[in-house]
Protein backbone atom coordinates (compact mmCIF):
# COMPACT_ATOMS: atom_id res chain seq x y z
CA UNK A 1 0.00 0.00 0.00
CA UNK A 2 3.12 2.43 0.65
CA UNK A 3 4.09 1.90 -2.38
CA UNK A 4 0.66 2.62 -4.78
CA UNK A 5 0.94 5.76 -2.29
CA UNK A 6 4.40 6.94 -3.20
CA UNK A 7 4.04 5.99 -6.61
CA UNK A 8 0.96 7.76 -6.85
CA UNK A 9 2.38 11.19 -5.43
CA UNK A 10 5.69 10.81 -7.94
CA UNK A 11 3.09 10.59 -10.63
CA UNK A 12 1.02 13.61 -9.04
CA UNK A 13 4.35 15.48 -8.86
CA UNK A 14 5.68 14.67 -12.66
CA UNK A 15 2.39 16.56 -13.64
CA UNK A 16 3.60 19.87 -12.21
CA UNK A 17 6.67 19.88 -13.53
CA UNK A 18 8.67 17.78 -15.93
CA UNK A 19 11.48 18.47 -17.88
CA UNK A 20 12.53 14.98 -19.70
CA UNK A 21 16.19 14.54 -20.76
CA UNK A 22 17.32 12.83 -23.92
CA UNK A 23 13.24 11.88 -24.72
CA UNK A 24 13.71 9.37 -27.95
CA UNK A 25 9.93 8.96 -28.86
CA UNK A 26 9.48 12.22 -29.61
CA UNK A 27 6.42 12.49 -27.39
CA UNK A 28 5.20 14.93 -24.82
CA UNK A 29 7.95 15.03 -21.77
CA UNK A 30 5.38 14.16 -19.14
CA UNK A 31 4.03 11.37 -21.20
CA UNK A 32 7.91 10.25 -22.07
CA UNK A 33 8.19 9.91 -18.00
CA UNK A 34 5.01 8.53 -17.47
CA UNK A 35 6.04 5.67 -20.14
CA UNK A 36 9.63 4.92 -18.36
CA UNK A 37 7.76 4.52 -14.84
CA UNK A 38 5.13 1.64 -16.74
CA UNK A 39 8.29 0.02 -18.64
CA UNK A 40 9.75 -0.13 -15.26
CA UNK A 41 7.04 -2.13 -13.85
CA UNK A 42 5.94 -3.74 -17.03
CA UNK A 43 7.39 -7.30 -15.18
CA UNK A 44 6.32 -6.23 -11.17
CA UNK A 45 4.15 -8.84 -9.54
CA UNK A 46 2.39 -5.62 -8.22
CA UNK A 47 -0.58 -5.08 -10.68
CA UNK A 48 -1.86 -2.19 -9.44
CA UNK A 49 1.50 -0.20 -9.54
CA UNK A 50 1.87 -0.53 -13.49
CA UNK A 51 -1.89 -0.15 -13.81
CA UNK A 52 -1.20 3.71 -12.16
CA UNK A 53 1.75 4.16 -14.39
CA UNK A 54 -0.14 3.49 -17.49
CA UNK A 55 -3.04 4.84 -17.57
CA UNK A 56 -1.02 7.76 -16.33
CA UNK A 57 0.32 7.86 -19.46
CA UNK A 58 -2.71 7.17 -21.20
CA UNK A 59 -4.19 10.08 -19.25
CA UNK A 60 -2.06 12.59 -20.04
CA UNK A 61 -1.94 11.63 -24.01
CA UNK A 62 -5.47 12.11 -24.19
CA UNK A 63 -5.25 15.58 -22.79
CA UNK A 64 -3.15 16.64 -25.22
CA UNK A 65 -3.83 14.91 -28.15
CA UNK A 66 -0.37 13.37 -28.09
CA UNK A 67 -1.52 10.02 -30.15
CA UNK A 68 2.02 8.85 -30.45
CA UNK A 69 1.99 8.39 -27.07
CA UNK A 70 -1.31 6.94 -26.70
CA UNK A 71 -0.38 3.92 -28.92
CA UNK A 72 2.62 3.33 -26.78
CA UNK A 73 0.26 3.00 -24.26
CA UNK A 74 -0.81 0.09 -25.50
CA UNK A 75 2.39 -1.08 -26.56
CA UNK A 76 2.74 -1.68 -22.42
CA UNK A 77 -0.57 -3.34 -22.08
CA UNK A 78 0.80 -5.95 -24.63
CA UNK A 79 4.18 -5.94 -22.83
CA UNK A 80 2.20 -6.45 -19.37
CA UNK A 81 0.43 -9.49 -20.88
CA UNK A 82 2.74 -11.16 -22.49
CA UNK A 83 4.71 -10.78 -18.73
CA UNK A 84 1.58 -13.22 -17.36
CA UNK A 85 0.86 -15.13 -20.21
CA UNK A 86 4.55 -16.90 -20.46
CA UNK A 87 3.71 -18.03 -16.98
CA UNK A 88 0.46 -19.71 -17.83
CA UNK A 89 0.87 -23.43 -18.17
CA UNK A 90 -1.96 -23.78 -20.60
CA UNK A 91 -0.67 -22.47 -23.71
CA UNK A 92 -3.97 -22.00 -25.10
CA UNK A 93 -5.09 -19.71 -22.88
CA UNK A 94 -1.71 -17.61 -22.79
CA UNK A 95 -1.80 -17.50 -26.74
CA UNK A 96 -5.37 -16.07 -26.25
CA UNK A 97 -4.58 -13.70 -24.08
CA UNK A 98 -1.38 -12.32 -26.22
CA UNK A 99 -3.20 -12.45 -29.33
CA UNK A 100 -6.45 -10.75 -28.64
CA UNK A 101 -3.80 -7.67 -26.62
CA UNK A 102 -1.80 -7.83 -30.13
CA UNK A 103 -4.68 -6.89 -32.10
CA UNK A 104 -5.64 -4.55 -29.99
CA UNK A 105 -2.65 -2.68 -30.20
CA UNK A 106 -2.13 -3.05 -33.94
CA UNK A 107 -5.69 -1.71 -34.41
CA UNK A 108 -4.81 1.31 -32.41
CA UNK A 109 -0.87 1.81 -34.25
CA UNK A 110 -3.03 1.86 -37.58
CA UNK A 111 -5.52 3.88 -36.45
CA UNK A 112 -2.99 6.77 -35.46
CA UNK A 113 -0.62 5.90 -37.94
CA UNK A 114 2.28 5.15 -36.15
CA UNK A 115 2.69 2.10 -38.25
CA UNK A 116 6.25 0.75 -36.44
CA UNK A 117 4.27 -0.48 -33.62
CA UNK A 118 2.09 -2.35 -35.70
CA UNK A 119 5.43 -4.13 -36.49
CA UNK A 120 6.91 -4.10 -32.91
CA UNK A 121 3.64 -5.72 -31.40
CA UNK A 122 4.24 -8.82 -34.10
CA UNK A 123 8.00 -8.79 -32.74
CA UNK A 124 6.97 -8.76 -29.34
CA UNK A 125 4.47 -11.58 -30.11
CA UNK A 126 6.63 -13.83 -31.88
CA UNK A 127 9.67 -13.45 -28.71
CA UNK A 128 6.77 -14.79 -26.58
CA UNK A 129 6.28 -17.42 -28.70
CA UNK A 130 10.02 -18.53 -29.04
CA UNK A 131 10.38 -18.22 -25.28
CA UNK A 132 7.72 -20.40 -24.41
CA UNK A 133 9.02 -23.39 -27.35
CA UNK A 134 6.37 -22.05 -29.52
CA UNK A 135 8.42 -21.85 -33.02
CA UNK A 136 6.12 -23.03 -35.27
CA UNK A 137 4.03 -20.08 -34.10
CA UNK A 138 6.60 -17.75 -34.21
CA UNK A 139 7.91 -18.64 -37.28
CA UNK A 140 3.98 -18.61 -39.16
CA UNK A 141 3.98 -14.89 -36.98
CA UNK A 142 7.26 -13.47 -38.31
CA UNK A 143 6.09 -14.73 -42.16
CA UNK A 144 2.92 -13.32 -41.93
CA UNK A 145 4.56 -9.70 -41.13
CA UNK A 146 7.27 -9.59 -44.29
CA UNK A 147 4.39 -10.87 -46.04
CA UNK A 148 2.72 -7.46 -44.54
CA UNK A 149 5.42 -5.05 -44.69
CA UNK A 150 6.30 -6.53 -48.24
CA UNK A 151 2.44 -5.63 -49.47
CA UNK A 152 2.49 -2.36 -47.48
CA UNK A 153 6.54 -1.46 -49.03
CA UNK A 154 7.09 -0.79 -45.56
CA UNK A 155 10.71 -0.83 -45.06
CA UNK A 156 10.98 -0.79 -40.92
CA UNK A 157 8.61 -4.25 -40.72
CA UNK A 158 11.25 -5.78 -43.78
CA UNK A 159 13.89 -4.80 -41.65
CA UNK A 160 12.62 -6.37 -38.21
CA UNK A 161 11.28 -9.46 -39.79
CA UNK A 162 14.46 -10.42 -41.49
CA UNK A 163 15.94 -9.57 -38.31
CA UNK A 164 13.78 -11.95 -36.50
CA UNK A 165 13.80 -14.63 -38.77
CA UNK A 166 17.02 -14.52 -38.84
CA UNK A 167 17.44 -14.89 -35.13
CA UNK A 168 15.00 -17.75 -35.36
CA UNK A 169 17.55 -19.54 -37.80
CA UNK A 170 20.10 -18.84 -35.55
CA UNK A 171 18.58 -20.78 -32.38
CA UNK A 172 18.27 -23.26 -34.91
CA UNK A 173 22.36 -23.61 -36.07
CA UNK A 174 20.58 -23.01 -39.29
CA UNK A 175 23.75 -21.07 -40.40
CA UNK A 176 22.69 -20.86 -44.23
CA UNK A 177 19.06 -19.08 -43.71
CA UNK A 178 20.55 -17.38 -40.83
CA UNK A 179 22.91 -15.55 -42.88
CA UNK A 180 20.77 -14.95 -45.57
CA UNK A 181 18.02 -13.19 -43.41
CA UNK A 182 20.56 -11.23 -41.67
CA UNK A 183 22.19 -9.89 -45.02
CA UNK A 184 18.64 -9.15 -46.16
CA UNK A 185 18.01 -6.57 -42.92
CA UNK A 186 21.11 -5.09 -43.31
CA UNK A 187 20.48 -4.18 -47.11
CA UNK A 188 17.29 -3.05 -46.20
CA UNK A 189 18.95 -0.62 -43.30
CA UNK A 190 21.59 0.19 -45.81
CA UNK A 191 18.99 1.61 -48.43
CA UNK A 192 16.32 2.74 -46.24
CA UNK A 193 15.15 6.01 -45.63
CA UNK A 194 12.56 5.41 -43.19
CA UNK A 195 14.02 7.43 -40.27
CA UNK A 196 13.05 4.93 -37.79
CA UNK A 197 14.96 2.30 -39.32
CA UNK A 198 18.13 4.62 -40.06
CA UNK A 199 17.94 5.45 -35.70
CA UNK A 200 18.93 1.86 -35.03
CA UNK A 201 22.01 0.06 -34.77
CA UNK A 202 22.80 -2.82 -36.96
CA UNK A 203 25.99 -3.48 -34.86
CA UNK A 204 24.73 -7.00 -34.20
CA UNK A 205 23.32 -8.05 -36.76
CA UNK A 206 26.96 -6.80 -38.68
CA UNK A 207 28.85 -9.02 -35.69
CA UNK A 208 26.39 -11.67 -36.69
CA UNK A 209 27.73 -12.06 -39.67
CA UNK A 210 31.33 -11.57 -39.47
CA UNK A 211 30.31 -15.10 -36.81
CA UNK A 212 28.66 -16.87 -40.17
CA UNK A 213 31.41 -16.11 -41.99
CA UNK A 214 34.13 -18.08 -40.56
CA UNK A 215 35.41 -19.86 -43.78
CA UNK A 216 35.74 -15.51 -45.75
CA UNK A 217 37.72 -13.82 -42.79
CA UNK A 218 38.38 -10.67 -45.34
CA UNK A 219 34.23 -10.74 -45.14
CA UNK A 220 34.26 -11.21 -41.68
CA UNK A 221 36.88 -8.70 -40.68
CA UNK A 222 34.70 -6.03 -43.22
CA UNK A 223 31.51 -6.69 -41.14
CA UNK A 224 33.46 -6.23 -37.62
CA UNK A 225 34.53 -2.89 -39.10
CA UNK A 226 30.93 -1.63 -40.10
CA UNK A 227 29.40 -3.26 -36.62
CA UNK A 228 31.72 -0.40 -34.88
CA UNK A 229 31.24 2.15 -37.39
CA UNK A 230 27.61 1.71 -36.93
CA UNK A 231 28.03 0.83 -32.57
CA UNK A 232 25.60 3.48 -30.50
CA UNK A 233 25.90 2.24 -27.17
CA UNK A 234 27.88 -0.08 -24.98
CA UNK A 235 25.81 -2.89 -25.65
CA UNK A 236 27.57 -2.98 -29.56
CA UNK A 237 30.92 -1.80 -28.24
CA UNK A 238 30.78 -5.08 -25.97
CA UNK A 239 29.92 -6.93 -29.37
CA UNK A 240 32.53 -5.99 -31.88
CA UNK A 241 35.54 -5.67 -29.53
CA UNK A 242 34.13 -9.24 -28.72
CA UNK A 243 34.82 -10.47 -32.53
CA UNK A 244 38.02 -7.74 -33.09
CA UNK A 245 39.41 -10.34 -29.72
CA UNK A 246 38.77 -13.15 -31.56
CA UNK A 247 40.12 -12.19 -35.06
CA UNK A 248 42.72 -10.65 -33.31
CA UNK A 249 44.06 -14.29 -31.82
CA UNK A 250 43.19 -15.55 -35.72
CA UNK A 251 45.85 -13.23 -36.80
CA UNK A 252 48.36 -14.16 -34.18
CA UNK A 253 48.44 -10.33 -32.77
CA UNK A 254 48.09 -11.50 -28.99
CA UNK A 255 48.83 -7.93 -28.03
CA UNK A 256 45.88 -6.74 -29.81
CA UNK A 257 43.55 -9.98 -28.91
CA UNK A 258 44.91 -9.58 -25.19
CA UNK A 259 43.34 -5.91 -25.28
CA UNK A 260 40.13 -6.44 -26.25
CA UNK A 261 39.76 -9.53 -24.48
CA UNK A 262 40.38 -8.01 -20.75
CA UNK A 263 38.22 -5.21 -21.59
CA UNK A 264 34.92 -7.69 -22.94
CA UNK A 265 35.71 -9.88 -19.11
CA UNK A 266 36.07 -6.90 -17.19
CA UNK A 267 32.01 -6.27 -18.15
CA UNK A 268 29.78 -7.63 -16.00
CA UNK A 269 27.34 -7.95 -18.58
CA UNK A 270 29.19 -9.17 -21.34
CA UNK A 271 28.24 -12.58 -20.77
CA UNK A 272 24.29 -11.57 -20.61
CA UNK A 273 24.89 -9.93 -24.03
CA UNK A 274 26.83 -12.00 -25.90
CA UNK A 275 25.80 -15.36 -24.76
CA UNK A 276 28.88 -18.12 -24.40
CA UNK A 277 31.41 -15.17 -25.20
CA UNK A 278 33.33 -16.22 -21.74
CA UNK A 279 33.55 -19.95 -22.66
CA UNK A 280 34.96 -19.07 -26.40
CA UNK A 281 37.26 -16.92 -25.19
CA UNK A 282 38.53 -19.19 -22.30
CA UNK A 283 39.07 -21.94 -25.20
CA UNK A 284 41.07 -19.29 -27.67
CA UNK A 285 43.15 -18.69 -24.09
CA UNK A 286 43.45 -22.48 -23.45
CA UNK A 287 44.83 -22.95 -27.50
CA UNK A 288 46.91 -19.83 -27.44
CA UNK A 289 48.47 -21.17 -24.01
CA UNK A 290 49.08 -24.42 -25.77
CA UNK A 291 46.78 -26.51 -23.31
CA UNK A 292 47.14 -30.46 -23.75
CA UNK A 293 43.47 -31.36 -25.81
CA UNK A 294 42.47 -33.10 -22.49
CA UNK A 295 42.06 -29.41 -21.12
CA UNK A 296 39.94 -28.20 -23.90
CA UNK A 297 37.61 -30.84 -24.57
CA UNK A 298 35.57 -30.06 -21.39
CA UNK A 299 35.63 -26.54 -22.39
CA UNK A 300 34.28 -27.50 -26.14
CA UNK A 301 31.73 -29.14 -24.49
CA UNK A 302 30.01 -26.11 -23.20
CA UNK A 303 29.91 -24.69 -26.43
CA UNK A 304 26.40 -24.05 -28.04
CA UNK A 305 26.78 -22.24 -30.92
CA UNK A 306 28.13 -23.75 -34.27
CA UNK A 307 29.73 -20.40 -35.37
CA UNK A 308 31.73 -20.41 -32.28
CA UNK A 309 32.44 -24.31 -32.88
CA UNK A 310 33.95 -23.43 -36.59
CA UNK A 311 36.14 -20.16 -34.93
CA UNK A 312 37.74 -22.14 -32.52
CA UNK A 313 37.96 -25.06 -35.13
CA UNK A 314 39.77 -22.41 -37.90
CA UNK A 315 41.79 -21.22 -34.50
CA UNK A 316 43.28 -24.62 -33.79
CA UNK A 317 44.39 -25.06 -37.46
CA UNK A 318 46.36 -21.22 -37.56
CA UNK A 319 47.66 -22.78 -34.25
CA UNK A 320 49.00 -26.28 -36.12
CA UNK A 321 46.35 -28.18 -33.03
CA UNK A 322 45.31 -30.58 -35.46
CA UNK A 323 44.20 -32.75 -32.12
CA UNK A 324 42.05 -29.99 -31.28
CA UNK A 325 40.83 -29.50 -34.78
CA UNK A 326 40.31 -33.14 -35.30
CA UNK A 327 38.40 -34.00 -32.21
CA UNK A 328 36.34 -30.21 -33.21
CA UNK A 329 35.05 -32.05 -36.39
CA UNK A 330 33.84 -35.03 -35.03
CA UNK A 331 32.22 -32.97 -32.03
CA UNK A 332 30.41 -30.62 -34.72
CA UNK A 333 29.18 -33.57 -36.57
CA UNK A 334 27.54 -34.60 -33.20
CA UNK A 335 26.33 -31.93 -32.05
CA UNK A 336 24.95 -31.55 -35.64
CA UNK A 337 22.30 -34.69 -35.31
CA UNK A 338 21.92 -33.56 -31.59
CA UNK A 339 20.63 -30.25 -32.50
CA UNK A 340 18.29 -31.87 -35.66
CA UNK A 341 16.91 -33.90 -33.18
CA UNK A 342 16.27 -31.57 -30.30
CA UNK A 343 14.62 -29.33 -33.10
CA UNK A 344 12.45 -32.15 -33.62
CA UNK A 345 11.41 -32.65 -30.67
CA UNK A 346 10.25 -29.37 -30.21
CA UNK A 347 8.18 -29.22 -33.49
CA UNK A 348 6.38 -32.34 -32.85
CA UNK A 349 5.86 -31.37 -29.07
CA UNK A 350 3.94 -27.75 -30.15
CA UNK A 351 2.80 -29.96 -33.19
CA UNK A 352 1.03 -32.58 -30.59
CA UNK A 353 0.01 -29.49 -28.79
CA UNK A 354 -1.96 -27.82 -31.81
CA UNK A 355 -3.59 -31.04 -32.88
CA UNK A 356 -4.82 -31.76 -29.30
CA UNK A 357 -5.66 -27.82 -29.00
CA UNK A 358 -7.19 -28.29 -32.69
CA UNK A 359 -9.00 -31.57 -31.27
CA UNK A 360 -10.34 -29.63 -28.13
CA UNK A 361 -11.72 -26.81 -29.97
CA UNK A 362 -13.27 -29.36 -33.13
CA UNK A 363 -15.22 -31.10 -29.59
CA UNK A 364 -16.05 -27.33 -28.94
CA UNK A 365 -17.59 -26.29 -32.10
CA UNK A 366 -19.26 -29.99 -32.14
CA UNK A 367 -20.83 -28.72 -28.56
CA UNK A 368 -21.73 -25.60 -29.66
CA UNK A 369 -23.14 -26.87 -32.88
CA UNK A 370 -25.61 -29.41 -31.22
CA UNK A 371 -26.55 -26.71 -28.43
CA UNK A 372 -27.48 -24.43 -31.72
CA UNK A 373 -29.58 -27.13 -33.23
CA UNK A 374 -31.22 -28.16 -30.04
CA UNK A 375 -32.40 -24.44 -29.45
CA UNK A 376 -33.31 -24.68 -32.97
CA UNK A 377 -35.56 -27.73 -32.40
CA UNK A 378 -36.73 -26.14 -29.04
CA UNK A 379 -37.85 -23.19 -30.98
CA UNK A 380 -39.45 -24.71 -34.03
CA UNK A 381 -41.52 -26.76 -31.41
CA UNK A 382 -42.20 -23.47 -29.43
CA UNK A 383 -43.70 -21.90 -32.66
CA UNK A 384 -45.43 -25.01 -34.11
CA UNK A 385 -47.51 -25.51 -29.83
CA UNK A 386 -47.76 -21.34 -30.77
CA UNK A 387 -49.31 -22.15 -33.76
CA UNK A 388 -51.51 -24.81 -32.52
CA UNK A 389 -52.93 -22.77 -29.58
CA UNK A 390 -53.61 -19.75 -32.03
CA UNK A 391 -55.48 -22.06 -34.44
CA UNK A 392 -57.41 -23.40 -31.57
CA UNK A 393 -58.22 -20.30 -30.04
CA UNK A 394 -59.11 -18.96 -33.76
CA UNK A 395 -61.27 -21.67 -34.26
CA UNK A 396 -63.22 -21.62 -30.64
CA UNK A 397 -64.10 -17.83 -30.98
CA UNK A 398 -65.48 -19.05 -34.64
CA UNK A 399 -67.25 -21.57 -32.67
CA UNK A 400 -68.57 -19.19 -30.27
CA UNK A 401 -69.35 -16.21 -33.25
Amino acid sequence: MKRLVSIAVLICSTLISVFAQNNPYSIDDTCYEYFKMADKLVSDTNTDAFEIANNALLKRAQEIGDEKARTIFYVEKLKRVIRFARIEEDHQIGNEMVEKQRRETQHVSRETGFLQYFYYAQTLVQTYYMNTRQEIHAMSLLREMMDIAAKEQNEYGLWQSNIYIAILYQRQNDIVNARKHTRNAIDIYDNSSDPTVRRQSITRQCCDLADYYQEKPDSARFFIRKAEETSLTHVDTLRFRYYKALFAALDKDTETYSKHRDFCLSDQFMESMVAGSTIVLAYVDAILTKAPLEAVVPLAKQVTSRPSMLYIRNLALAYNREDVAGWLGSFIIATLYQDISALNDVKTEEMSAMINNSRLNLQLERQKTQLLELWIAVSLLGIALLASLIYVFVRKNKKQQ
